[in-house]
């Protein structure tokens, strides 16, 4: 038996976080690949980038093939995959022990709440920074495999910048968690402010005046120093480092001065706001119910918060990008029409020029992917988190077979893919109608319908892998395994195309690489996603079928 509950929140979350750190190694694997390709010409291609650019990721021609690869990685995958871990061990440090039913355990012992949260908030920290030094060693160790040299690369520096960003994300979903309890709400708030911040951050200063409003989101300082170059900016990181204890703080204060409970309920500011009938529907919208009147409803109702978070703010977003694409149509295509295929790549060959473009470049190859991929990777492991609620006990006492009682969880899972990206296609048909755009209402429907197949891809996944095992964390991590190597299989292929076969095996290729909202969708495109989906999905109830469950 574990002695401490620092030890015992670390076993706990240490094989979630590993699986995330071996997805950015072989994602860097598979960009030195691609980049290597490209061999001496790297410094070609830095040569034609705006000098803003190079200045903006802050390297140079010198850094060759390393440089490419590492600007990639600390500007955009890497943090976010980062900042993904720091948010799931936030929300789950206090929040998760309430909802999974433990908290009373724990509380039990002769512990303080100070010392629990204590105890909590280090090795949450412990592993972030496990996780950045593992991801630095990962990074230098194949640039040397592949011959390169990280000469004019401060590799350290930017991790630094990614470690400290990444604990402020993850400090945000552990005072929400802390404060109130429900362990879905901190992590969708928190998971949508890092996707504002990067969205944030990377549009803003293209509008004068404007410039200086992306610095109040942490995004913006991975890279605001250029750290790859120059090193580590102590001062930002100080004020960074600050920010981040007050909102420790902030969840300390919250949690010693209200109730808590064993098993995920009702907030007691939720129960007082519940009697203003004006906020009694979205409350509940957000939080879900205890309903038991069926397992696919109660499923669904778990999903809710996320659901609401991850699919009511991409459709606010792309709404948005409808009329902002007017205000930035004038210079947007000429500002990308500056980069060099290589770096285009990454985008699929995005036209910026065109709303088709536009929305494919800043929603379809980043946004969309990161807000279905949250919710429908939670309802897939939702299967395996009611062995380690110890409740599966509970749903089998009902006249249902396990089989019957899988396939529900999984048809919640396939719902919540679908809620996600209607929401998301019809936020792009709403801009499109406002911006008057011009684009196919039956493309951008079928795109909806793609990124529902690669939702339900991405939640087969986790549901396949809780379902054999029936830890929650390694159904999290499988899912996001899959997420992040096929992304980046599919990003590579556009840059080296010795990888296009391999890219035949990511769900990311039979989504972005068409061109939906452009060309629609060909038939193969749906059977292939649907039809990955639905193997795995078999696999998954097969083998809870087969095995011993817990609980």
């Amino acid at each position: 038996m574990l002695q401490t509950l620092y030890l015992k929140t670390v076993r706990d979350r240490w094989l979630g976080a590993l699986i995330g750190v071996a997805s950015l190694w072989l994602v860097a694997v598979f960009g030195m690949w691609a980049y290597a390709g490209i061999g001496d010409d790297a410094v070609a291609f830095f040569d034609e980038m705006p000098e803003f650019y190079s200045s903006l990721i802050g390297i140079s021609g010198d850094a060759g093939v390393t440089g490419l690869m590492m600007s990639m990685m600390f500007n955009f995958l890497g943090p976010f995959v980062v900042a993904g871990i720091a948010i799931s061990m936030g929300a789950a440090a206090i929040a998760g022990e309430e909802r999974e039913g433990t908290m009373n355990v724990l509380t039990t012992a002769p512990r303080s709440r100070s010392r629990l949260f204590t105890s909590k908030t280090l090795a949450v920290l412990s592993i972030g920074v496990a996780v950045n030094v593992l991801a630095w060693l990962g990074y230098l160790g194949i640039t040397v495999m592949f011959g390169e040299s990280v000469t004019g690369v401060n590799v350290g520096a930017a991790t630094l910048h990614v470690l400290v960003v990444s604990m402020l994300y993850g400090a945000v979903a552990l005072a929400i968690g802390a404060a109130t309890g429900q362990q879905q709400l901190a992590s969708g708030i928190a998971t949508a402010f890092l996707v504002v911040s990067f969205l944030a951050s990377g549009l803003l200063p293209m509008f004068e005046g404007w410039e200086d409003v992306a610095k109040i989101f942490p995004w913006h300082y991975i890279n605001a120093s250029a750290p790859l170059t120059n090193g580590v900016d102590w001062g930002q990181m100080a004020v960074l480092l600050a920010i981040t204890v007050a909102l420790v703080l902030v969840g300390w204060a919250a949690l010693i001065r209200r109730d808590l409970r064993s098993g995920e309920g009702r907030l007691p500011l939720v129960a007082r706001l519940q009697e203003d009938e004006r906020v009694a529907k979205v409350l509940t919208m957000l939080q879900g119910r205890q309903s038991t009147r069926g397992m696919t409803g109660m499923a669904l109702s778990d999903s809710r918060a996320l659901v609401a978070i991850a699919g009511g703010g991409m459709f606010f977003m792309m709404t948005v990008m409808g009329p902002l694409f007017n205000a930035v149509s004038d210079f947007v295509g000429d500002f990308a029409s500056a980069f060099p295929d290589s770096i285009m790549a990454m985008v699929g060959f995005a036209d910026y020029s065109r709303p088709e473009g536009w929305y494919h470049g800043e929603g379809l190859s980043i946004l969309a992917p990161v807000a279905i991929a949250v919710p429908v990777i939670a309802a897939g492991a939702a299967l395996a988190r009611e062995e380690q609620r110890r409740t599966i006990s509970v749903l089998l006492t009902s006249p249902v077979s396990r089989s019957t009682v899988a396939w529900r969880r999984a048809a919640a899972m396939l719902v919540v893919s679908f809620a996600v990206s209607a929401l998301i296609a019809a936020g792009i048909a709403l801009g499109n109608w406002i911006g008057g755009l011009g684009m196919s209402y039956a493309n951008i429907a079928a795109t909806g319908v793609l990124l529902a197949g690669l939702g339900a891809v991405l939640g087969a996944a986790a549901f396949a892998a809780g379902a054999f095992t029936g830890v929650p964390r390694i159904a999290i991590g499988a899912g996001t395994g899959v997420a992040i190597v096929g992304w980046a299989l599919t990003a590579f292929a556009a840059v080296n195309d010795a990888l296009e076969p391999l890219a035949h095996a990511s769900p990311f290729y039979y989504v972005t690489w068409e061109f939906p909202l452009d060309n629609g969708l060909y038939w193969y495109q749906p059977v292939v996603l649907f039809g990955a989906s639905a193997v795995l999905l078999a696999l998954g109830v097969a083998g809870y079928r087969a095995r011993d469950l817990k609980g």
